[in-house]
């Protein structure tokens, strides 16, 4: 029964323990999945038309830090079984850590002697999703690819096409695209996992929390063992 504002609490003495581990790949996989259930939905009932687009942005970059939160987990995770000083293993893995995510995977292949074919999906898709991915992360204008141009047609059709013209990375990032690299990351991470012998379970933030009551303290600070 939980203690109330008007129920004085005892003092005392407690050794507390906090062994409780967070991955955030899990809350960037999450989001990824939250995102993608939105998405779904805003499709099949075609009730959005404005800011479906602004979503998709949301999801594939989601999609892509998940990418690179389960690599370094895979990594950092079997550095620390070969070695016997964490602090070293650590130090380790950060060797890595301003590789592309692609370079990671390779790393990670040595590592697992996983079998990877760079054309073929799951992992042809790593390549774009970091390209898209990068244009986001380090955004750059894009000039139209055509300045100028002649045509035929009527004012109406002129000011249509000029309307339909797109961006690059919003060429590239459509819905078929965002589900595919939400689907193949995922396939990559059940993969890498299988490869490095871990067991989902222990990929899952989680722990234990707790006090153990070591005296009762009076107002006057004395103490009665417990």
């Amino acid at each position: 029964m939980p203690m109330t504002d008007d129920v004085k609490q005892p003092r005392i003495r407690a050794r507390l323990t906090n062994d409780t581990t967070d991955f955030p790949h899990n809350d960037i996989a999450n989001a990824a999945l939250y995102m993608r259930e939105r998405l779904s939905k805003a499709f099949e009932d075609k009730d959005r038309g404005d800011g479906i687009f602004l979503d998709m942005m949301a999801m594939v970059t989601m999609v892509a830090f998940a990418l690179e939160g389960y690599v370094n987990f895979i990594g950092m995770t079997l550095i620390e079984r070969s070695a016997t000083d964490k602090d070293s293993a650590a130090a380790s893995w950060s060797d890595y850590e301003r590789k592309s995510t692609k370079d990671k995977v390779k790393a990670l292949r040595k590592m697992t002697g996983v079998d990877i074919d760079w054309n073929k999906r799951p992992y042809a898709t790593i390549g774009e999703l970091n390209e898209i991915r990068n244009m986001f992360a380090h955004p750059k204008p894009h000039k139209p690819k055509v300045r100028e141009w002649e045509a035929v047609g009527t004012d109406a059709e002129f000011r249509k096409q000029l309307r339909d013209y797109r961006p690059e990375y919003e060429e590239r990032l459509t819905w078929e695209f965002c589900t595919r690299a939400y689907d193949d990351v995922e396939a990559i991470w059940q993969q890498l996992l299988e490869a490095a012998k871990i067991n989902l379970i222990d990929a899952l933030s989680g722990g234990s929390q707790g006090f153990e009551l070591l005296a009762w303290v009076d107002e006057n600070g004395g103490e009665t063992k417990a």
